[in-house]
Order: C-alpha cells, then sequence, then structure tokens
C-alpha cells in the first residue's frame, strides 16, 4: 500500500464527505479511493469512516487522525516546496524603474548583498518619475514616491519615509535656528517640483498638545526649484538653504552632522507614499518575486532609522494635491 497516497485521500474523503468527491479532487477513479482507504483502516485496525445513506462521517478516531494527517502531510509539503525553492534559481534580466534618488541613495547601496545571493540575475535600472511616462511601461516593477493611480499594475504599499526639515550647521548659525514652522517664511527653502510639474512650496507641520492638534501651514520661498532632487540637496551642503528631505535617503549627511534637524516637535505632514508596482502578469515570476522581497524588506529597515517623527500612513492624497495649478500653496486661496 501507498501510505502516503492512502492517506491524502483519506484527508480528501475528510474534506469532501465523499469517496467519488474525493476522486473526482484528485483526478482517480472511485475504486483507486475506496481501494486505499480501506487498506488504510485494515492497517490501523480502525474505522476512520462511519459510512451512511448521507455520505462520510469521520470516527472519534478518524477525526484524531484526521488532524495529526493534515498537519503532518501540510509540513511535508512545505518541505518539498523549500527545497524546490532552493534548488531554483533565478536568472534572467529584471528591468526596474524607480524615483533616481530613491534608486541611488537606498535600493543600489544594498544590491551587492543581493547580488550575492542571486548571481545569475541580471538588474536593468532605470529612472522613472511616474506610471504614465514611455519609460515605465517597459519596466517589470516600478519603486516610485508619490501619489499614483495604480491602472493596469498591481500595488503593493511600502513604509511611508518621514521627512525632516535641515540645512547644515553653518547655515543655521548665519540665518538662525527657526523655533516654529511659521520662522520658515524668512529663509531661503528649496522646494522640489512633482513629477506633474507642481511646485510643493506648501510645508505643513502638525503638533500634538494637551488641548489637541496643532497644524501650521507654511508657504515657503526660496531662489532654486527644481524636479531633481539632488541638485536641492546639493545646494543644501553647500550651505545655501532649507530642504525638507526623507531621513531615509539622506542618512549619511544627518548621522554625520553635515546636514541638522530642526523643529524636531513638529511632525512634517504630507510625506509622499512609497509603493512598489509591477506587472500581474509577472507577479508569480521568481526573479520579480525575490527582487520585491528584498526591495520591501530593505525599505521597511529605511523606514524605521529616522529619528524624526513620522507617520506611519499616508493620509489620502493631499488637498494641494488636486487641480491644476503650478504651486501647492495655490490651494490655499481656494479652499
Amino acid at each position: 500500500m501507498d501510505k502516503l497516497k492512502a492517506i491524502q485521500y483519506f484527508l480528501a474523503a475528510a474534506q469532501t464527505g465523499s469517496l467519488s468527491a474525493a476522486a473526482r479532487q484528485q483526478g482517480v477513479t472511485l475504486q483507486a479511493v475506496a481501494k486505499l482507504v480501506n487498506a488504510l483502516e485494515a492497517q490501523l485496525g480502525a474505522t476512520l469512516f462511519k459510512r451512511g445513506s448521507r455520505g462520510l462521517q469521520l470516527t472519534p478516531d478518524g477525526t484524531q487522525y484526521a488532524e495529526t494527517c493534515s498537519t503532518l502531510l501540510a509540513q511535508l509539503q512545505a518541505a518539498d516546496e523549500g527545497l524546490r525553492q532552493t534548488r531554483q534559481r533565478p536568472q534572467g534580466t529584471l528591468v526596474v524603474g524607480g524615483t533616481p534618488f530613491l534608486l541611488q541613495h537606498c535600493i543600489v547601496p544594498a544590491l551587492s548583498a543581493f547580488h550575492a545571493n542571486y548571481p545569475d540575475l541580471t538588474l536593468d535600472l532605470r529612472a522613472v518619475l511616474h506610471l504614465e511616462e514611455t519609460a515605465a511601461k517597459n519596466c517589470d516593477l516600478l519603486l516610485l514616491h508619490g501619489w499614483f493611480e495604480a491602472g493596469n499594475w498591481v500595488r503593493r504599499e511600502l513604509p511611508v519615509m518621514a521627512q525632516v526639515t535641515a540645512a547644515t550647521p553653518e547655515y543655521w548659525k548665519r540665518h538662525g535656528i527657526p523655533l516654529h514652522p511659521r520662522d520658515l517664511a524668512e529663509h531661503n527653502c528649496l522646494s522640489y517640483r512633482n513629477p506633474y510639474g507642481k511646485l510643493l512650496d506648501l510645508w505643513r507641520y502638525r503638533q500634538a498638545g494637551a488641548h489637541g492638534e496643532t497644524i501650521e501651514e507654511v508657504v515657503v520661498r526660496g531662489w532654486l526649484n527644481s524636479n531633481h532632487r539632488d541638485n536641492l540637496l546639493q545646494l543644501t551642503l553647500a550651505d545655501g538653504g532649507v530642504m525638507r528631505i526623507a531621513y531615509a535617503t539622506a542618512r549619511a549627511d544627518l548621522d554625520s552632522g553635515r546636514l541638522a534637524q530642526v523643529l524636531l516637535d513638529w511632525e512634517l505632514m504630507d510625506p509622499p507614499p512609497l509603493a512598489m508596482y509591477f506587472r500581474p502578469e509577472m507577479r508569480r515570476t521568481l526573479r520579480l518575486r525575490v527582487f520585491a522581497d528584498f526591495a520591501a524588506a530593505h525599505c521597511a529597515e529605511l523606514a524605521k532609522v529616522t529619528s524624526a517623527k513620522g507617520q506611519s500612513s499616508v493620509e489620502g492624497r493631499p488637498a494641494w494635491h488636486h487641480g491644476n495649478s503650478r504651486r501647492a500653496s495655490s490651494w490655499l486661496a481656494h479652499r
């Protein structure tokens, strides 16, 4: 008797309540199922089923045996799958697109360790700012900051990276440290222009207090704006202004003291969501799965390192994001 197959047929019959249904589920004949289940009962010296006009019912012995066998069979299947996974080696090329500063400062530094685990997999990294651009169509997977409609992509949300307000110690020495968000109106604040062309010149802060929550909305001004985050960062590091930046993407500069945070008692609102997008037809591809799991785990770790007060989730699109105005601050005049 094939003991494993007999147990599989027994569990199928217990689940379906019928030998014939178990046979259909297993793709074999009724006679094959009945023969092995009867042989199993004979070997065990126990009756596993009560047979009647209403089908099969497990006996107390059958219930106990089914519970034990279900656990063991699941463990055996997991062991089989684990061995198959270890014997499989993802290979080929995976085209990964993403927000340039996210790829450069978060993903690329960790790729040597990833490659050591998957040496047969080639990565093709491409700068992509939003889902609608032509470059995105040629990617298998995207890592993007921002409020995007997934469309035909599968979206997997990642932890939000909290943002901080920072400049160099020399800049703060020259221009004074802001003690309240509204003090930023007197500073050269460097604003990012998002992929849709909107200048993010409205910096919103929140503070919890004994009498409730306080929200401050500051329209900032500066003599340099850019749609490339590193342009803003380079001027900030040259003592040229103030920037809001994700702690995890500027960790080296912040931890070394080249940049210094201010307004630590305030939480910067509206951090852009971080998400992974991939094609539905690729979701079961091994090379995509291993990279997606790596990127998700790595971004989750980066999100934990911040010492700033950050949101753990994004509260939907902020009101200023809607509309066709070229500045986020324009929303204030229309609300």
